[in-house]
Order: C-alpha cells, then sequence, then structure tokens
C-alpha cells in the first residue's frame, strides 16, 4: 500500500538562493571604468579652462578698477598709461615674448588689431599712443575701455612662453 500514492510523497523543489548584487558582472566594471574615466576627464577640462581664463578674469578686474579709478580723477594720461600698460602685460600673457616685448608705436597698434577679431585700435589709436604723454589734456576715454575690454575678453590660451 505504500506505492498507492507515490504522487502524494513528492517534496517541493527547492530553489536557490536569490542572486545578489556582489559581485557585479565583468561589464559593470568596464562602466564604472569608463564612466570615472570620463569624470576624470571632464573634471581636468573645467581646471584647464579655469586656468586659461584667469588671466583674463585679473585683466577684466583691473580695467574695470581703472575705469572707476578715472571715472573719479578724471586723470586721463595716467588712465591711459594704465591701459596701455595693462594690454602688454595681457598680450604678453597670451602670446609668445619674442613677439611681444619689442612693439611699440604702429607695430603695437598692427599687433592688436591684428590679433582683435572686429576691434579696430586706429579709432583710439590717440588715446592708446599719444595721450600717455599729454599731460593736463581731459579726455573722454571710454572708448579705449571699450575697445581694450572687447580686446581681453577674446584671449583663449595662454602662452607658456
Amino acid at each position: 500500500m505504500a506505492n498507492t500514492a507515490p504522487l502524494a510523497q513528492l517534496k517541493d523543489i527547492h530553489l536557490p538562493p536569490p542572486i545578489g548584487w556582489w559581485p557585479l558582472a565583468p561589464g559593470w566594471y568596464i562602466l564604472l571604468a569608463f564612466v570615472l574615466f570620463l569624470i576624470i576627464m571632464l573634471a581636468y577640462g573645467a581646471y584647464k579652462r579655469h586656468r586659461h581664463a584667469l588671466a583674463k578674469k585679473q585683466a577684466l578686474l583691473l580695467l574695470h578698477d581703472y575705469q572707476k579709478h578715472y571715472e573719479k580723477e578724471q586723470n586721463s594720461s595716467l588712465t591711459s598709461a594704465h591701459i596701455s600698460e595693462l594690454l602688454r602685460r595681457v598680450a604678453l600673457a597670451y602670446y609668445p615674448r619674442e613677439r611681444v616685448a619689442s612693439l611699440h608705436g604702429e607695430e603695437w597698434l598692427h599687433f592688436l588689431n591684428e590679433t582683435g577679431k572686429g576691434i579696430d585700435f586706429n579709432l583710439v589709436k590717440d588715446m592708446l599712443l599719444d595721450a600717455p604723454f599729454k599731460t593736463g589734456e581731459t579726455m573722454d576715454l571710454n572708448p579705449l575701455f571699450n575697445t581694450a575690454q572687447r580686446w581681453i575678453k577674446q584671449r583663449r590660451v595662454p602662452c607658456s612662453n
């Protein structure tokens, strides 16, 4: 009689334990490595962009300070000399020293026009080249401020000199 109900003697099947999330499959390790590499490259790019823009930001802040001082003092010869010096310092930061350091007068003006896209320093030639040597004269330097600001904003990657 023991063989009368063989199906009744069957027991439930044993299920395997649920699959855990650790250790990960090899594809996940490859994906994690790729994402980590991408994050490092983005951070490095942001750092380089920040470093390249640092000289430009400082120059623009200095130009803004010169403009505030000019509005207060109205000393056009001193302010024009400061702007000229600032433009030369920015040019030395962004272009090779051999190309910039010896330029003066018309050559300097030609360099500024050549390196500025859509900027004509000939319009502010008197303010840039002659005004620093004219003491006692007052002139409106706002066009020079605007032109210098536009030229500085166009700088991209500093030169390592």
